[in-house]
């Protein structure tokens, strides 16, 4: 009988990732649905780190998609993308609806994340620091 841990779950999301990736399509639903659970659980001040550390992901897999930021290997693209499954994903290691915890599991992977791929995580928040420095506001 297989355990429902939370490598378990995301080592399923590893292995969608990177259809989603390839497929415009897909990967946009995915930037919507992450967006719109960022926007349910942001008003829990608890979650405002990871709600955060989520947005910055967002905009990484957009401008990786819209082709404007490239300089992230296409394997850690495929953890993004794993661990916006993960956020997105209403069944997981701890569901979601169970207030106060449901999201452990999520920060837990974000975590995994951040330490597994920091370095580029780092470089793409820089490039996009300067880009908004670059490009006034609409």
């Amino acid at each position: 009988m297989e355990r429902h841990t939370i490598g378990n779950y995301f080592n399923k999301m590893k292995s969608k990732a990177s259809v989603i990736l390839d497929d415009d399509k897909q990967t946009g639903e995915l930037i919507t649905n992450a967006e719109k659970k960022t926007e349910t659980a942001q008003n829990n001040s608890g979650l405002r780190e990871l709600i955060t550390q989520v947005r910055s992901l967002i905009r990484l897999v957009k401008h990786y998609r819209d082709g404007t930021y490239r300089e992230v290997s296409k394997k850690s693209m495929m953890l993004v993308v794993a661990a916006l499954l993960y956020f997105v994903s209403p069944i997981d290691a701890v569901p979601d609806f169970l207030v106060g915890i449901g999201l452990l599991d999520d920060a837990a992977v974000l975590a995994f994340l951040y330490k597994t791929i920091k370095e580029e995580i780092d470089h793409y928040m820089e490039w996009e620091e300067k880009e908004q420095t670059i490009k006034p506001a609409p």
